[in-house]
């Protein structure tokens, strides 16, 4: 398949299934999801769908959150896997290929990443600098010294 048409393909599938999800699909297991990107095998037949949970629980410790998270997410993905079948239905209606690839839903967990790398980052401004060493300059000491003799 053409790197063109796999891409477009690509797009057509994100933008279907973020409306269908959102409109169509009643599992109370799938909150209301972002599908962040799509990525198509070159051969066409199978369909990697990488969703986001955006919005987090407020008022609970950072590790009870990150497991209701986690289990949230869990749970999404195993609606969203077994609605799969009925998405792919409405893609094939949608779409003008002979073979409808297959669904396949994933964490995507870029966004999280990202947040965590500017906490690091923030964390390591917020820290105070490492005082200077004196190792330099009992060194050039010496080689005041050396140079002398």
């Amino acid at each position: 398949m053409l790197e063109t048409r796999r891409q477009r393909l690509q797009a057509v599938i994100q933008e279907e299934l973020a409306t269908v999800i959102a409109r169509e699909v009643k599992d109370p297991r799938i909150p209301s999801v972002t599908i962040t990107s799509v990525q198509v095998t070159p051969d066409g037949g199978q369909a990697t769908v990488f969703i986001a949970i955006l919005g987090a629980s407020m008022g609970i410790d950072e590790k009870a959150q990150t497991q209701s998270q986690n289990q949230r997410m869990k749970d999404c993905l195993q609606g969203l896997n077994s609605a799969a079948g009925f998405l792919r239905r409405h893609i094939a209606g949608i779409l003008t290929v002979r073979h409808i690839p297959t669904l396949i839903f994933r964490e995507d967990r870029g966004f999280e990443n990202t947040i965590r790398v500017h906490e690091l980052l923030k964390e390591i401004s917020t820290k105070p600098a490492a005082p200077a060493s004196d190792d330099h300059a009992s060194h050039d000491d010496n080689d005041d010294d050396s140079t002398d003799k």
